[in-house]
């Protein structure tokens, strides 16, 4: 689903739809809270992305739906994978790069080089976050 991140952009590959996510958005903590509480809740998976000038929602149950809104309209996709299938996939691709989802942040990327201390502060403190919400979610799953 998701490619490793860099220079502030990730792939998100579904089937026969191709969309980014920026780190405009928190994506990686949005990602886990919105599927922790799908989990919690039985409720639908829902995502949305926005692509600095389009943007898509995904919602995934029984049945996976993609509406992504951009230059022309409104287009929609159907995914063939369930919200757990997802959400396993989810799983897999935060743990396979973890490291580069701790750094996949606006705030991380404008440190400036004499901000060294305050850059891994802030690293250490992200990584607790995700590492805490990464290891909620395989417990739920």
């Amino acid at each position: 689903m998701f490619t490793k991140p860099r220079n502030g952009w990730t792939d998100i590959v579904l089937d026969d739809f191709e969309g980014l996510g920026s780190y405009i958005q928190d994506v990686p903590v949005e990602v886990m809270e919105a599927s922790i509480s799908a989990l919690k809740n039985d409720a639908p998976l829902e995502l949305h992305f926005d692509e600095e000038g389009s943007e898509f929602k995904l919602t995934a149950d029984e049945n996976t739906k993609i509406v992504a809104q951009g230059y022309y309209g409104p287009e929609t996709y159907e995914v063939k994978r369930t919200k757990m299938e997802l959400i396993h996939e989810i799983c897999e691709d935060m743990e396979e790069y973890f490291h580069d989802w701790v750094e996949f942040n606006e705030d991380y990327a404008y440190f400036e080089d004499d901000e060294a201390e305050q850059k891994q502060a802030f690293y250490d403190e992200r990584e607790i976050v995700l590492k805490a919400l990464l290891d909620e979610l395989k417990s739920l799953v």
